[in-house]
């Protein structure tokens, strides 16, 4: 019975044991076995340094999940997928992103989660089997060291330039432009200024700021009374009466363009006119003084045979009897 006893003492141990061994590595990770987790899937387009299996998902500072499987995209080799899971209760929206952040100095890195201003949520009974994406952007260091290379090459211009400045040549003109300097220095220390006169222009200088902020009180009322003015009915009744005025002055200038289109139609008629009068009319006239001139010799002549003999003219001339022989 003894032996039987022990076993029983030493099995409960051991079980025991082996529970609070599980425990206890349950409670260093961190993990609720009654938890229930969201997959997300963070792309990221710049290698996402210190990133592996394992690290941990933060939001606020707080560890809600952690990477489960980092792929290449299939579709775009520079491309890198890493799927997370995180608690059912993160909040985590549309338009959330995922930046690296460094875990000390041991080179790894841990994902901290943003939420991002819409405040919608992804719908999971929506996208099905479908796992929403996040946009993974890199931490400031790898931005950093991305440029590191034009860090470099402003580095290098400004020590050339600097070697530039530090050369003989420049130094020579350095010390003549610090003799210059010491001369002014020392002709202005000559000069023999009394107080009274640094008051004086002194006050000079004051009443010119007084000046100057007068008149831009008098500008800003009058542009103020500029734009009561402009606001007016007064002003709006012109602008009205301008409109149809304007509108009348157009109406009249349509009317005598068009007056203008009728003149120059008449014009152009009476030129036309004018020269078949100067081809075929001139012709005619011609003809028709020509005619004129036969009927007046004519007549001419009929008056002299009428003045001459009046009955000869009626009766005709005496025809001259021839007797026969009988």
């Amino acid at each position: 019975m003894e032996s039987k006893a022990n076993f029983a003492v030493i099995g409960a141990f051991v079980l025991v044991s082996l529970f609070g061994i599980v425990a206890f590595f349950s409670y260093i990770s961190g993990r609720q076995f009654d938890n229930e987790y969201d997959h997300y899937i963070v792309e990221y387009t710049t290698p996402p340094r210190g990133i592996a299996v394992g690290s941990e998902v933060r939001f606020n500072g707080l560890k809600m999940g952690e990477v489960t499987k980092t792929i290449l995209d299939k579709d775009d080799a520079g491309k890198v997928l890493v799927y997370i899971q995180v608690q059912a209760d993160t909040p985590v929206h549309i338009d959330s992103y995922a930046q690296n952040e460094p875990l000390g100095l041991t080179g790894l890195s841990y994902i901290q989660l943003y939420a991002g201003k819409s405040g919608k949520r992804f719908d999971f009974e929506a996208l099905g089997d479908e796992i929403p994406h996040i946009e993974g952007r890199g931490s400031t260091f790898d931005n950093l060291l991305g440029g590191s290379e034009s860090v470099l090459n402003n580095i290098n211009v400004a020590l050339s330039r600097a070697v530039s400045i530090l050369s003989p040549e420049a130094t020579e003109d350095l010390h003549e432009i610090l003799a210059n300097i010491n001369t002014i220095t020392g002709k202005v220390a000559d000069v023999d200024i009394s107080s009274e006169q640094v008051e004086v222009f002194m006050k000079a200088i004051e009443q010119a700021a007084l000046d100057v902020s007068i008149a831009s009180l008098a500008v800003d009322a009058s542009a103020k009374d500029v734009s009561k003015l402009l606001q007016s009915d007064g002003v709006n009744n012109i602008l009205v009466q301008t409109e149809k005025s304007l509108s009348a002055v157009e109406a009249a200038l349509n009317e005598y363009t068009l007056l203008a289109k009728n003149g120059q139609e008449l014009s152009d008629e009476a030129r036309r006119t004018i020269e078949q009068f100067g081809t075929t009319g001139l012709q005619d006239l011609s003809l028709a003084m020509a005619d004129l001139k036969t009927l007046i010799e004519t007549l001419n002549r009929v008056s002299e045979d009428l003045e001459r003999s009046p009955v000869e003219f009626i009766v005709g001339e005496k025809k001259e009897l021839t007797e026969l022989p009988q």
